[in-house]
């Protein structure tokens, strides 16, 4: 079956390469640079004036009002019909927050201004800003197009306006703005399991394991007779190919069908690895959990972020691990899908990785949440990793030195980057009580009833957004759109 990478790399570190010829599929792209453009509007109807609601003290809420603009752009795809909604807050003076969605169809006018021919494609975006008490405006307006020769292209532009009354038709809007390509989005196809791993690199113990390509899938064996585990790398094995980079603000994704793991092996391993250390997931029988090793660590204890109990099948699901940067952060997010229907999420979890130490679990509460006996570490300040190689492979605990084969089947090895960051989803609870005034509470929390009571805190972490929602049946979906 196919390998889809960005392009070949590796060993232990990640660090050598081989020559390959590869075919890149780019999800975008009639434009590929950013073009800055101008454009003037003029206010041409005023279909629905919308509700002008005004309290005691003279502020004005604005609901509901609808626009049409007729605007003319240096840029032929952003001539066009603009709908525009607006919804605002305006003080007793005049002066107001406006904000709302605007839709702009792709077309031509007439001489006249008043016959529109549309082209095809519309422009779907969202602004927010503020009027001034003489009613001139500046707003900030960023969208996507779709269809036509628009179809994933962005704008970011600026809107201006002299003072003067509001939807005075006389007065124009003026628009400055950068039409963007789409967002980065980029597959290379590299070639199948049908034959040798050309160029593959690998980790583990010298004998001890094995990479077979067999009926278009990829069988990983690891057999460590005689060995009992007390690191997580004694008896683990990876290998791959693929040399990445994640530049802020995007995001690589490494994903593989796991056709199946045999009762002896404890995990399947998907590892994004650098020269300074690797990010790996565990996909077990029934947990998962999140690692990490650096090289400024004796090889072999492991810093890991999570343990938990997960009833996630062992055969034909996708295992993924995403990595955004986020300025100086990494949001690591691991994720396992149902090959059948990959909409269909059976388990995900986030957590960020600063260059500060991050919480991370010790050897006694992992012997509390698993029953097995190894040597963890705390996490140590550093930078995290932005690139390296991607890795798949196969571990077990092998506890007393008698273990059977460990065997994990794989398919479809696949990464991609983009530049839309992945929403990180994590369980949450939301706690609420009756606040008497003048009477405040704070949160604690405890392991057990008995304590230690702590504080808690959702501390801001520096490059990276959160939000608590609450777990309920009318929102299941969530997704990251560009705010004006």
């Amino acid at each position: 079956m196919k390998i889809v990478l960005h392009r070949l790399a590796g060993r232990r570190t990640f660090g050598l390469h081989a020559p390959l010829t590869v075919t890149l599929l780019l999800a975008a792209a009639a434009a590929t640079a950013q073009t800055p453009y101008t454009a003037t509007g003029w206010v041409a109807s005023v279909p629905v004036p919308g509700l002008w609601c005004t309290n005691a003290l003279g502020q004005v809420g604005i609901r509901g009002n609808a626009h049409l603009a007729r605007v003319q752009s240096t840029e032929p795809r952003l001539t066009g019909r603009r709908t525009i909604f607006v919804d605002g807050a305006a003080q007793a003076d005049g002066s107001a927050i406006l904000y709302g969605p605007g839709y702009q169809e792709v077309g031509t006018w007439d001489a006249t201004g008043t016959n529109f021919t549309p082209s095809g494609g519309m422009w779907e975006t969202s602004y927010r800003g503020t009027m001034g008490a003489d009613g001139s405006l500046l707003l900030h307006i960023v969208g996507s197009g779709w269809g036509g020769t628009i179809d994933g292209l962005r704008v970011e532009e600026t809107l201006t306006r002299a003072a003067g009354p509001m939807l005075e038709p006389t007065i124009p809007y003026y628009y400055s703005g950068i039409l963007k390509p789409p967002p980065l989005s980029t597959n290379l196809t590299l070639g199948t399991f049908d034959g040798p791993l050309t160029g593959w690199f690998y980790y583990g113990p010298p004998g001890s394991y094995s990479y077979t390509p067999t009926n278009g899938q990829l069988v990983v064996r690891g057999y460590w007779p005689g060995v009992i585990t007390r690191n997580v790398v004694d008896t683990y094995t990876f290998g791959g190919p693929y040399t990445w980079t994640v530049a802020d603000g995007q995001t690589l994704e490494a994903r593989v069908d796991l056709v199946n793991l045999n009762p002896t092996a404890t995990a399947a391993r998907l590892v994004l690895g650098t020269d300074s250390g690797i990010y790996g997931v565990f996909k077990g029988h029934n947990f998962m959990a999140l690692g990490k090793w650096s090289a400024n660590l004796p090889w072999g204890p492991t810093i890991m972020f999570f343990y938990e109990q997960a009833q996630a099948p062992d055969t034909n699901v996708v295992l993924v691990l995403a990595l955004t940067r986020a300025g100086a952060n990494a949001l690591l997010t691991t994720r396992v899908l149902d090959k059948g229907n990959p909409n269909l999420v059976l388990y995900e979890r986030s957590v960020v990785d600063t260059p500060n130490a991050d919480p991370a679990l010790t050897s006694a509460e992992l012997q509390n949440l698993s029953g097995m006996s190894l040597t963890l570490t705390p996490d140590l300040q550093g930078a995290p990793f932005f690139g390296g190689g991607v890795g798949i492979g196969v571990w077990q605990y092998n506890y007393d030195g008698q273990q059977p084969a460990a065997v994990a089947t794989f398919d479809n090895l696949e990464v991609r980057k983009q530049e839309i960051p992945h929403l990180g989803i994590a369980r949450a609870v939301r706690l609420s009580w009756m606040a008497p005034a003048g009477v405040n509470y704070a949160v604690e929390g405890a392991p057990t009833v008995q304590g230690p009571w702590l504080p808690v805190q959702d501390p801001a972490t520096p490059g990276m957004s959160q939000t608590n929602l609450p777990a309920n049946d009318l929102m299941k979906f969530f997704r990251l759109v560009q705010a004006p």
